[in-house]
């Protein structure tokens, strides 16, 4: 973290990483585990990819009311009451005893990390200068890497050595208990402006942020698939057993995603010095580059974790300056709205549908056909971006008011 960022900024942005990683890592965890609850509750592929899409919308779904409450209220409470509400459900999850109950409680998890990634993001750009956006929100998407493979390593082990699901979800859920006190601390340096006039639904006229919603859908519906499914794919189609697949998956993606998070990160800045267009370039053409090497891991057998991980880490370009975009081409005041209303339609439309669209097709075709599939939308969310860049005029920013904060 760079050393110019006061003490604050640092405990802020160290609290939101780490609550960030244990949002992924309580999100992704279950996914290893298919193989043992299918076992326990005799459901197909399909139901099993229930358990990611209504986690999803459930979460879409109360992603916009929180960012609401966020661009109005404490951002730390808001925060905290989300913290505590998805760590108890996790605990409760390892106490499931039917596949229904089980569905029932992964859509209160839903519901509190709904609450987190809208007020995490607007507090984020809020406590940091406008030139470093896209560095500190890819630092922020770093614990979203770490949590996610993490989580999907445990997951995996824990299935394979004591063969007990319920053990996984059991362990993980503590933490977020202590970070949600933790989280009610923090310094939150909100700017107070003048009230406007502009609400949320000025932003259906706002196309470049309508063309990043768009291009958000197509390429978080891959990665849902990609997420939901990778461990099983390799499991049935590279030889590995559910161990070794949940461990080498989870590196890759964890290696890949954070150089991709953090080098597109940097590299996003330093190109919107040059040009307003240049996060948003950058992101196109990575994910148009992403789409055939991913393509080509999934349909060649040999060099299937060399075509992944790059393809994983561009793929990954897009994190961080996302958040960025977005906070240049709306208003301050409707930073956490704008976040939840990206973060409900590219989840509604996208990796809520993914796991059972992609469980849906496996059964009736298989899974390579499935996954195969969600390259073409990666390829023309890189298009989509592109169509941002496009649009933006030169020097827009929708943080015009902002000094440059502890810079």
């Amino acid at each position: 973290m760079p050393d110019r960022f006061s003490r604050s900024q640092k405990t802020l942005l160290t609290v939101l990483f780490f609550i960030n990683f244990f949002n992924y890592l309580d999100r992704q965890v279950i996914f290893p585990l298919f193989h043992n609850i299918q076992l326990s509750f005799h459901v197909d592929d399909f139901q099993l990819g229930l358990l990611g899409s209504v986690f999803m919308l459930v979460h879409s779904l109360t992603s916009l009311p929180f960012g609401l409450l966020a661009d109005r209220f404490d951002r730390r409470k808001i925060i905290a009451v989300g913290v505590g509400i998805w760590s108890i459900a996790t605990l409760v999850s390892g106490l499931a005893q039917s596949f229904k109950v089980l569905l029932g409680i992964r859509s209160v998890v839903g519901l509190g990390e709904a609450a987190y990634a809208p007020a995490a993001t607007a507090m984020i750009s809020d406590n940091f200068p406008a030139h470093r956006r896209a560095t500190v929100q890819g630092i922020f998407n770093i614990g979203m890497f770490l949590g996610g493979t993490i989580g999907a390593m445990v997951g995996g082990l824990i299935a394979y050595y004591y063969h007990d699901w319920r053990l996984a979800f059991l362990l993980v859920g503590i933490p977020g208990i202590v970070l949600a006190i933790w989280a009610t601390r923090l310094q939150d340096q909100r700017t107070n402006l003048p009230e406007s006039k502009l609400s949320l639904a000025s932003l259906r006229h706002n196309w470049p942020f309508i063309w990043v919603l768009i291009g958000s859908v197509l390429v978080t519906f891959a990665g849902g698939g990609f997420v939901t499914w990778g461990v099983e794919f390799i499991r049935r189609y590279e030889g590995y057993n559910l161990r070794d697949s949940a461990l080498i998956l989870g590196l890759v993606f964890m290696a890949a995603g954070i150089l991709g998070v953090y080098f597109g990160s940097l590299l996003a800045d330093w190109l919107h010095t040059k040009s307003s267009s240049g996060r948003s370039f950058l992101v196109g053409w990575s994910l148009i580059l992403a789409a055939p090497l991913v393509f080509a891991g999934l349909t060649f057998g040999q060099g299937f974790f060399v075509y992944f991980f790059f393809g994983t880490m561009l793929i990954s370009f897009y994190h961080g300056p996302v958040t960025a975009i977005i906070h240049e081409v709306v208003p301050r005041h409707l930073w956490a709205s704008a976040f939840a209303l990206y973060l409900l339609v590219s989840h509604l439309l996208g990796d809520s549908l993914a796991p059972a669209v992609i469980g849906r097709i496996s059964d009736q075709v298989n899974l390579r056909v499935a996954l195969q599939f969600s390259t073409v939308l990666i390829f023309l969310s890189g298009l989509a971006f592109l169509t941002v860049g496009f649009l933006l005029r030169p020097g827009q920013d929708g943080n015009q008011d902002d000094p440059e904060r502890h810079s």
